[in-house]
């Protein structure tokens, strides 16, 4: 019975030949996000739902009389049950409806080893099903559905991505990869992005989608959104391609790469830090390759993004596997791993993360604006332009008024661990802020790693 249930998986999830993935919006993986989304936790926090869409309110407004349904108390996960967060919204594709209307498991597939949520909670599941007429908003909501799954590979840059994978990255073992891939979705979804396999010869990208996206607003004006969405898929995928050639040279990953070095509590150990320096890495060649105009600003904030991920040389590994692909163009990319893993073993003992010192991040400290001082833990690179975003703020909140600048007047001190500079801001409380989203000229130690993210110092006039 088995068997026949994975081979009638395998046709049903067959690619179309105008497709490079099968994407879709399964009636039980929108089940689980709606339910997750009415819980307290679903309704309290920023980022895992998806709140700012016509969709969203739809949702809350059609499921308003069961949102003391029981079933919702039982699945209300925190942060700090994320594993059980994720397996109950993803574990969900591997239900389906029986000819009673009842949810039943149709294949193994468990995101998270020890959490099965979604099988605990049937009962309950079952019972608001019934109880809210979800299925009826399951079928009301098709057009939406159909216009997000019709558009997503398009405005994701889906084909572009698996092209550069496979012609550029793929080694042996993935170059002729004939596993089925599905890019599974929801409205609802706003931070998570997983790569899962599903079962035999089939694996699943289960990422967010932008709101703009979601709203159906699709131009090329907003090519820096669908960059931002595209990374998000990119960044999953090709672990499919980095992962098997790290395991090829697994040893020497090993021997050459100390996470200790290069990792602050990102929460990956051992190689799999390594992959994901890597993954991110490969990103910036797609950007180089595909959007040459914006790719040095995009990796510049994404860099940013990785590093205060607890990946702190980001930029710095990222700068070496660019030049190691630049003098190996044309053959295998399995080939920068020598090369590059002799230079991870050479400067991995001098890695360190340069941050602000003598700084009051509690409190506006008064201060003359044609006379500010930053002392910095280590040597800065002296030779850059430097940005920064200058963000207002009144009684100690932000006002939402920002500017991006850079500075013109600045000298650094003899020993380069001091800056000072002047500005021209009429607002009278104020946040310097360096090294994050918008400020594409980033300050450096003189190591090459990026002062830590979202560095900033508080001040008023």
């Amino acid at each position: 019975m088995k068997k026949i249930i994975l081979a009638f998986l395998v046709f049903l999830y067959l690619p179309t030949k105008a497709q490079t993935a099968q994407i879709e919006i399964p009636e039980t993986y929108e089940l689980s996000n709606i339910i997750l989304a009415l819980t307290d936790y679903g309704v309290a926090d920023e980022w895992e739902v998806q709140k700012k869409t016509e969709y969203y309110k739809e949702v809350i407004a059609y499921f308003e009389p069961v949102k003391n349904h029981p079933l919702l108390d039982s699945v209300n996960y925190s942060r700090e049950k994320w594993a059980d967060y994720l397996s109950f919204r993803t574990d969900a594709v591997a239900f389906s409806f029986d000819e009673s209307g009842k949810l039943s498991r149709r294949f193994e597939f468990y995101a998270n080893k020890g959490h099965n949520p979604f099988d605990k909670n049937l009962d309950l599941i079952n019972d608001f099903i019934l109880k809210s007429g979800f299925r009826e908003f399951y079928k009301e909501h098709r057009e939406l559905y159909n216009r997000v799954t019709n558009n997503y590979e398009d405005y994701n840059f889906v084909k572009q991505t698996m092209v550069f994978l496979k012609t550029n990255i793929a080694d042996d073992s993935t170059r002729d990869n004939n596993k089925i891939y599905k890019i599974i979705l929801s409205p609802l979804v706003y931070r998570m992005n997983c790569h899962r396999e599903l079962g035999n010869n089939l694996v699943a990208d289960f990422p967010s989608a932008s709101e703009n996206f979601i709203n159906g607003v699709k131009t090329d004006e907003n090519i820096d959104a669908r960059l931002n969405s595209n990374h998000g898929i990119f960044t999953e995928k090709d672990h499919e391609y980095i992962n098997p050639i790290t395991t090829k040279y697994l040893e020497l990953v090993t021997a050459n790469f100390n996470p200790k070095f290069w990792d602050q509590d990102s929460g990956y150990t051992d190689f799999n830090s390594f992959n994901e320096y890597m993954t991110w890495a490969v990103y910036d060649l797609f950007l180089d390759a595909h959007f040459s105009e914006r790719s040095q600003e995009l990796s510049t904030y994404w860099n940013y993004q990785n590093a205060s991920r607890g990946f702190i040389a980001q930029n710095l590994f990222s700068g070496k596997v660019k030049e190691l692909y630049k003098k190996n163009k044309g053959q295998k990319f399995e080939n920068i791993y020598k090369p590059l893993l002799k230079w991870t073993k050479k400067v991995e003992k001098t890695i360190s993360l340069p941050t602000l010192l003598n700084i009051d991040t509690q409190n506006f400290v008064k201060a003359d604006v044609n006379n500010i001082k930053l002392d910095f833990s280590e040597e800065m690179n002296t030779e850059l332009p430097i940005g920064l975003e200058i963000r207002e703020f009144k009684d100690g909140r932000a006002t939402g008024n920002k500017i991006f600048t850079q500075l013109v007047n600045f000298k650094w001190s003899k020993d380069k661990k001091q800056l000072n500079f002047k500005i021209e801001t009429d607002y009278e409380e104020f946040a310097l802020i360096f090294n994050w989203y918008g400020i594409d000229k980033p300050l450096i130690s003189k190591k090459g790693i990026f002062l830590k993210p979202l560095s900033y110092i508080q001040l008023k006039k």
